[in-house]
């Protein structure tokens, strides 16, 4: 077994904001949280998630004091990165633009990326349509197809899964996004040929487990589906502030396994 992760915390240095354009002109925004690591570990937010968001500043920290070289993209639509989010339509042509400034700008021989939500397939379809040196791919309450979604929402716990200061930052989206096109990871990880690892709360309140298990059961070797049984049907990057203890050891572990440091 290997040597249990540094853990979560606040980032002690300051990033270096960076940006690229994406293959339509649009300025995507990024943070470089630099390390000395041969890999880097490219992180793509869900849906209201920018890369200030705290969640993601404590997984740049925990990357970071575990050796590794993180960056993490606002996606479009999203804080500074322009456009409009089509959730899984055009942002794979953003993580490969700036997986392949990373690729430009650092000493570095291949990228993790890490995905949360319609992050994570958008890692999938990052993966399968662009020739990066992915190592490998770990993914948090992946969407597997737009069409399977149906959440659960309880009225009387809902405040315990949505931070209404996130109101104020509203991305740019697709008012009639239920209807606009969009790429199925449960297509595209076919594709995929790096080892994966899906993580995902059983009974998530929003995206149900069930699309971990149908990406999973679709995805190629080596693959991982870890589903955590714990109260509160937490969802996405949720699950590292609720069961860290559960989490990072595995989190470390495929990284160990997977990524160069």
């Amino acid at each position: 077994m290997s040597s249990a992760p540094v853990p979560f915390r606040r980032p002690t240095r300051t990033p270096v904001s960076c940006s690229v354009r994406s293959f339509d002109g649009t300025l995507i925004a990024y943070d470089l949280y630099d390390e000395g690591s041969r890999s880097a570990v490219l992180v793509i937010p869900g849906f209201w998630r920018d890369r200030r968001h705290p969640a993601m500043l404590r997984l740049a920290a925990f990357l970071n004091a575990n050796g590794y070289r993180a960056a993490i993209v606002d996606p479009r639509g999203h804080g500074d990165s322009g456009g409009v989010y089509g959730f899984n339509l055009h942002e794979h042509h953003d993580t490969a633009a700036v997986a392949n400034d990373l690729l430009q700008r650092l000493p570095i021989e291949s990228i993790t990326l890490i995905g949360f939500s319609y992050g994570a397939s958008i890692a999938i379809s990052s993966a399968a349509r662009h020739p990066l040196p992915v190592a490998s791919l770990l993914l948090i309450s992946a969407v597997a197809d737009f069409a399977m979604i149906s959440p659960r929402i309880n009225p009387f716990t809902i405040h315990r899964h949505i931070a209404f200061s996130q109101a104020f930052k509203r991305p740019q989206f697709e008012w009639r996004w239920k209807k606009t096109s969009k790429l199925r990871a449960l297509d595209d990880v076919r594709d995929v040929h790096a080892p994966i690892s899906f993580f995902h709360v059983k009974n998530d309140w929003l995206i149900a487990h069930s699309h971990s298990v149908a990406l999973y059961e679709a995805a190629n070797e080596p693959k991982e589906l870890h589903v955590i049984d714990i109260p509160g049907h937490y969802h996405a990057d949720r699950i590292f502030s609720v069961a860290s203890e559960s989490i990072e050891p595995i989190f470390a572990d495929f990284l160990q396994r997977y990524t160069l440091v």
